[in-house]
Protein backbone atom coordinates (compact mmCIF):
# COMPACT_ATOMS: atom_id res chain seq x y z
CA UNK A 1 0.00 0.00 0.00
CA UNK A 2 1.14 3.23 -0.53
CA UNK A 3 2.24 5.68 2.26
CA UNK A 4 -0.83 8.03 2.34
CA UNK A 5 -3.31 4.83 2.38
CA UNK A 6 -1.04 3.64 5.50
CA UNK A 7 -1.11 7.20 7.04
CA UNK A 8 -5.02 7.43 6.44
CA UNK A 9 -5.08 3.36 8.23
CA UNK A 10 -2.98 4.70 10.90
CA UNK A 11 -5.28 7.74 11.30
CA UNK A 12 -8.64 5.74 11.40
CA UNK A 13 -7.44 3.27 14.26
CA UNK A 14 -5.79 6.15 16.39
CA UNK A 15 -8.59 8.66 16.31
CA UNK A 16 -10.21 5.62 17.69
CA UNK A 17 -7.66 4.84 20.52
CA UNK A 18 -7.63 8.62 21.54
CA UNK A 19 -11.73 8.31 21.69
CA UNK A 20 -11.52 5.45 24.38
CA UNK A 21 -8.43 6.83 26.07
CA UNK A 22 -10.02 9.73 26.31
CA UNK A 23 -13.64 8.26 27.80
CA UNK A 24 -11.06 6.20 30.61
CA UNK A 25 -8.58 9.71 31.05
CA UNK A 26 -11.96 11.57 31.75
CA UNK A 27 -13.36 9.01 34.19
CA UNK A 28 -9.41 8.63 35.71
CA UNK A 29 -9.34 12.32 36.18
CA UNK A 30 -12.15 12.35 37.62
CA UNK A 31 -11.38 9.54 40.01
CA UNK A 32 -8.08 10.93 41.02
CA UNK A 33 -9.46 14.46 41.76
CA UNK A 34 -11.89 13.13 44.73
CA UNK A 35 -8.51 11.12 46.14
CA UNK A 36 -6.82 14.44 45.99
CA UNK A 37 -9.43 15.90 47.52
CA UNK A 38 -9.90 13.57 49.78
CA UNK A 39 -5.72 13.46 50.66
CA UNK A 40 -6.49 17.33 51.52
CA UNK A 41 -8.84 16.80 53.68
CA UNK A 42 -7.28 14.04 55.54
CA UNK A 43 -4.04 16.82 56.07
CA UNK A 44 -6.46 19.36 57.71
CA UNK A 45 -8.15 16.93 59.84
CA UNK A 46 -4.45 15.93 61.33
CA UNK A 47 -3.95 19.72 61.80
CA UNK A 48 -7.20 20.44 63.51
CA UNK A 49 -6.71 17.74 65.50
CA UNK A 50 -3.28 18.20 66.62
CA UNK A 51 -4.41 22.29 67.22
CA UNK A 52 -7.02 20.16 69.39
CA UNK A 53 -4.67 18.81 71.38
CA UNK A 54 -2.62 21.93 71.68
CA UNK A 55 -5.25 24.30 73.04
CA UNK A 56 -6.11 21.11 75.66
CA UNK A 57 -3.13 21.44 76.45
CA UNK A 58 -2.57 24.91 77.05
CA UNK A 59 -6.13 24.87 79.29
CA UNK A 60 -4.76 21.96 81.38
CA UNK A 61 -1.46 23.99 81.78
CA UNK A 62 -3.99 26.94 82.82
CA UNK A 63 -6.02 24.74 85.27
CA UNK A 64 -2.83 23.95 87.12
CA UNK A 65 -1.62 27.49 87.08
CA UNK A 66 -4.85 28.59 88.48
CA UNK A 67 -5.05 26.23 91.51
CA UNK A 68 -1.65 26.71 92.16
CA UNK A 69 -2.48 30.68 92.67
CA UNK A 70 -5.76 29.16 94.79
CA UNK A 71 -3.49 27.04 97.01
CA UNK A 72 -1.25 30.54 97.29
CA UNK A 73 -4.09 32.73 97.71
CA UNK A 74 -5.21 30.60 100.54
CA UNK A 75 -1.87 30.12 102.46
CA UNK A 76 -1.51 34.15 102.52
CA UNK A 77 -4.56 34.34 103.55
CA UNK A 78 -4.28 31.44 106.95
CA UNK A 79 -0.80 33.79 106.95
CA UNK A 80 -2.59 36.82 107.08
CA UNK A 81 -5.04 36.05 109.94
CA UNK A 82 -1.70 34.88 111.99
CA UNK A 83 0.30 37.83 111.49
CA UNK A 84 1.79 39.83 114.10
CA UNK A 85 2.12 43.44 113.27
CA UNK A 86 1.07 45.92 111.11
CA UNK A 87 4.10 45.87 108.51
CA UNK A 88 4.10 42.08 107.93
CA UNK A 89 -0.16 41.91 107.43
CA UNK A 90 0.29 45.00 104.60
CA UNK A 91 2.98 43.08 102.53
CA UNK A 92 0.84 39.74 102.76
CA UNK A 93 -2.06 41.60 101.78
CA UNK A 94 -0.31 42.94 98.71
CA UNK A 95 0.96 39.77 97.89
CA UNK A 96 -2.59 38.42 97.95
CA UNK A 97 -3.80 41.29 95.75
CA UNK A 98 -1.13 40.43 92.87
CA UNK A 99 -1.52 36.97 93.41
CA UNK A 100 -5.04 37.08 92.81
CA UNK A 101 -4.55 39.71 89.99
CA UNK A 102 -2.63 36.38 88.00
CA UNK A 103 -5.00 34.61 89.26
CA UNK A 104 -7.74 36.74 87.39
CA UNK A 105 -5.97 37.38 84.24
CA UNK A 106 -5.17 33.14 84.22
CA UNK A 107 -9.39 32.62 84.51
CA UNK A 108 -9.82 34.76 81.97
CA UNK A 109 -7.11 33.08 79.29
CA UNK A 110 -8.55 29.73 80.25
CA UNK A 111 -11.92 30.49 79.31
CA UNK A 112 -10.75 31.95 76.12
CA UNK A 113 -8.93 29.00 75.42
CA UNK A 114 -11.88 26.39 76.15
CA UNK A 115 -13.64 28.94 73.76
CA UNK A 116 -11.21 27.85 70.99
CA UNK A 117 -11.68 24.37 72.40
CA UNK A 118 -15.16 24.24 71.70
CA UNK A 119 -14.78 26.22 68.16
CA UNK A 120 -12.15 23.46 67.03
CA UNK A 121 -13.94 20.71 67.98
CA UNK A 122 -17.34 21.79 66.00
CA UNK A 123 -14.95 22.64 62.93
CA UNK A 124 -13.65 19.21 63.54
CA UNK A 125 -17.13 17.84 63.49
CA UNK A 126 -17.73 19.69 60.26
CA UNK A 127 -14.97 18.49 58.42
CA UNK A 128 -15.21 14.88 59.47
CA UNK A 129 -18.81 15.11 58.20
CA UNK A 130 -17.23 16.39 54.93
CA UNK A 131 -14.84 13.91 54.85
CA UNK A 132 -17.55 11.17 54.77
CA UNK A 133 -19.42 12.49 51.84
CA UNK A 134 -16.78 13.01 50.03
CA UNK A 135 -15.47 9.41 50.52
CA UNK A 136 -19.12 8.66 49.33
CA UNK A 137 -18.53 10.96 45.78
CA UNK A 138 -15.09 9.24 45.69
CA UNK A 139 -16.82 5.56 45.45
CA UNK A 140 -19.43 6.61 43.38
CA UNK A 141 -16.46 8.40 40.80
CA UNK A 142 -14.51 4.95 41.56
CA UNK A 143 -17.19 2.75 39.99
CA UNK A 144 -17.60 5.25 37.28
CA UNK A 145 -13.84 4.20 36.36
CA UNK A 146 -14.29 0.53 36.94
CA UNK A 147 -17.27 0.52 34.76
CA UNK A 148 -15.42 2.68 31.83
CA UNK A 149 -12.21 0.07 32.15
CA UNK A 150 -14.64 -2.30 32.07
CA UNK A 151 -16.61 -1.16 29.18
CA UNK A 152 -13.64 -0.24 27.41
CA UNK A 153 -10.58 -1.88 28.30
CA UNK A 154 -10.86 -4.83 26.07
CA UNK A 155 -11.53 -2.58 22.97
CA UNK A 156 -9.14 -0.85 23.72
CA UNK A 157 -6.14 -2.55 24.38
CA UNK A 158 -7.29 -4.74 20.70
CA UNK A 159 -7.17 -1.14 18.86
CA UNK A 160 -4.11 -0.25 20.89
CA UNK A 161 -2.47 -3.44 19.23
CA UNK A 162 -4.22 -2.74 15.76
CA UNK A 163 -2.88 0.88 15.88
CA UNK A 164 0.95 -0.72 16.99
CA UNK A 165 0.55 -3.19 13.69
CA UNK A 166 -0.52 -0.05 11.33
CA UNK A 167 1.94 2.35 12.57
CA UNK A 168 4.96 -0.21 11.65
CA UNK A 169 3.80 0.28 8.30
CA UNK A 170 4.63 3.95 8.16
CA UNK A 171 8.32 4.96 7.68
CA UNK A 172 10.39 6.29 11.44
CA UNK A 173 10.09 9.85 9.69
CA UNK A 174 6.67 9.81 8.69
CA UNK A 175 5.15 8.23 11.57
CA UNK A 176 7.25 10.83 14.18
CA UNK A 177 5.52 13.67 11.61
CA UNK A 178 1.88 11.52 12.46
CA UNK A 179 2.18 11.76 15.82
CA UNK A 180 3.29 14.96 16.39
CA UNK A 181 0.93 16.46 14.54
CA UNK A 182 -1.87 14.27 15.68
CA UNK A 183 -0.71 15.63 19.11
CA UNK A 184 -1.12 19.04 18.36
CA UNK A 185 -4.35 18.65 16.64
CA UNK A 186 -6.14 16.54 18.78
CA UNK A 187 -6.19 13.46 16.78
CA UNK A 188 -6.94 15.02 13.18
CA UNK A 189 -3.70 14.57 11.58
CA UNK A 190 -5.21 14.05 8.41
CA UNK A 191 -6.70 16.29 6.07
CA UNK A 192 -8.60 15.81 2.43
CA UNK A 193 -8.00 18.26 -0.42
CA UNK A 194 -11.51 19.60 -1.46
CA UNK A 195 -11.49 20.41 -4.57
CA UNK A 196 -12.79 24.13 -5.38
CA UNK A 197 -12.69 23.92 -8.91
CA UNK A 198 -10.92 21.39 -10.90
CA UNK A 199 -11.13 23.64 -14.30
CA UNK A 200 -9.78 26.96 -12.30
CA UNK A 201 -7.16 24.97 -10.59
CA UNK A 202 -8.76 25.67 -6.99
CA UNK A 203 -8.07 23.44 -4.06
CA UNK A 204 -8.60 24.44 -0.17
CA UNK A 205 -7.58 22.04 3.18
CA UNK A 206 -10.46 20.09 4.20
CA UNK A 207 -9.42 21.16 7.94
CA UNK A 208 -8.61 24.31 7.79
CA UNK A 209 -10.26 25.90 4.81
CA UNK A 210 -7.31 27.98 3.39
CA UNK A 211 -6.20 27.68 -0.19
CA UNK A 212 -3.97 24.92 -1.18
CA UNK A 213 -1.68 25.28 -4.42
CA UNK A 214 -2.23 23.00 -7.47
CA UNK A 215 1.07 22.19 -7.08
CA UNK A 216 0.21 20.01 -4.02
CA UNK A 217 -2.92 18.89 -5.52
CA UNK A 218 -0.97 18.21 -8.56
CA UNK A 219 1.99 16.62 -6.62
CA UNK A 220 -0.58 13.84 -4.63
CA UNK A 221 -2.02 12.79 -7.48
CA UNK A 222 0.69 11.57 -8.77
CA UNK A 223 2.52 10.52 -5.97
CA UNK A 224 0.98 8.79 -3.19
CA UNK A 225 4.30 8.17 -1.24
CA UNK A 226 5.09 11.60 -0.22
CA UNK A 227 3.86 13.28 3.06
CA UNK A 228 2.68 16.79 2.63
CA UNK A 229 1.47 19.25 4.98
CA UNK A 230 -0.74 22.34 5.02
CA UNK A 231 0.58 25.02 4.94
CA UNK A 232 -1.59 26.66 7.24
CA UNK A 233 -2.89 24.12 10.05
CA UNK A 234 -0.01 21.68 9.56
CA UNK A 235 -2.08 18.63 8.77
CA UNK A 236 -0.84 16.09 6.22
CA UNK A 237 -2.89 15.93 3.44
CA UNK A 238 -4.23 13.61 1.24
CA UNK A 239 -6.56 12.86 -1.68
CA UNK A 240 -10.18 11.10 -1.47
CA UNK A 241 -10.20 8.33 -3.61
CA UNK A 242 -13.48 9.36 -5.89
CA UNK A 243 -10.49 12.61 -6.35
CA UNK A 244 -7.67 10.36 -7.39
CA UNK A 245 -6.86 9.93 -11.13
CA UNK A 246 -8.17 6.66 -12.84
CA UNK A 247 -4.23 5.81 -14.05
CA UNK A 248 -0.96 7.13 -13.60
CA UNK A 249 -0.86 8.67 -16.64
CA UNK A 250 -4.31 11.36 -15.70
CA UNK A 251 -2.34 11.82 -12.84
CA UNK A 252 0.81 12.98 -14.55
CA UNK A 253 -1.02 14.44 -17.23
CA UNK A 254 -3.18 16.87 -15.53
CA UNK A 255 -2.21 19.90 -16.85
CA UNK A 256 -1.42 18.78 -20.20
CA UNK A 257 -4.87 17.30 -19.91
CA UNK A 258 -6.35 20.50 -19.37
CA UNK A 259 -4.89 22.44 -22.18
CA UNK A 260 -5.95 19.70 -24.38
CA UNK A 261 -9.18 20.55 -23.49
CA UNK A 262 -8.95 24.26 -23.72
CA UNK A 263 -7.39 23.66 -27.49
CA UNK A 264 -10.03 21.55 -28.32
CA UNK A 265 -12.47 24.36 -27.15
CA UNK A 266 -10.29 27.01 -29.16
CA UNK A 267 -10.71 24.49 -32.46
CA UNK A 268 -14.53 24.23 -32.24
CA UNK A 269 -14.69 27.98 -31.84
CA UNK A 270 -12.58 28.20 -35.00
CA UNK A 271 -14.49 25.78 -36.75
CA UNK A 272 -17.87 27.57 -36.30
CA UNK A 273 -16.56 31.02 -37.20
CA UNK A 274 -15.24 29.51 -40.36
CA UNK A 275 -18.97 28.30 -40.92
CA UNK A 276 -20.57 31.51 -39.99
CA UNK A 277 -17.65 33.19 -42.43
CA UNK A 278 -18.35 30.87 -45.47
CA UNK A 279 -22.36 31.74 -45.27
Amino acid sequence: MALLDNLLTLHRVDSQVRALRSRVSSAETYFKAQERQLALLARQKTELETQLKQLQASVHALEVEQSTANERVDRLRADLNTSTNDRQYKAILNEMKVLEGQRDEIVKRAVEEMQRVDETKKRLETHEATIVERQKVREVAKGKFDECMKDVGDRLAELEAERARAADLVPDRERKLFDRVADETEGEAMAEITIVSLRHREFACGACNIEVPFETYARLSSNSNEAIQCKACTRILFLAEANRPADPKAAKGTKASEEDREKAALARDKAKFEKTKKL
